[in-house]
């Protein structure tokens, strides 16, 4: 579940990348600062795992719902991803279509 996990993670925030046509060279540092935080993952295996993302496209409500049920009962991760979704979708190029999943997120949190 663990390896499913960080990739519906990286699915979401690359999601939310692509949508507002940022710099994903730009993204990277945060994204591999956020893996390391939450999953334990080093840089390499988070760029890895973000240029493997990226490559593909995801129907983000399932992502949602298998982050969700991941961590049903991990309050601190849900509000870190939360956090760290909100700090990409406002550091450039704010879209508000960001925000939608941003709130189908909460929601699948059940914290709206």
């Amino acid at each position: 579940m663990d390896t499913l996990l960080k990739e519906s993670v990286a699915a979401l925030f690359c999601h939310v990348i692509k949508m507002d046509n940022k710099n994903i060279d730009k993204e990277r540092p945060l994204f591999c600062r956020f893996m390391k935080q939450d999953f334990d993952c080093d840089c390499e295996e988070a760029n890895v795992l973000l240029n493997d993302i990226m490559e593909k496209e995801f129907n983000i409500d399932t992502q949602i719902s298998i982050i969700a049920n991941a961590l049903s009962n991990k309050t601190y991760q849900k509000m870190s991803i939360l956090k760290q979704l909100n700090h990409i979708i406002i550091k450039d190029n704010l879209h508000t279509d960001n925000y939608e999943i941003f709130d189908k997120l909460k929601k699948a949190f059940s914290l709206s």
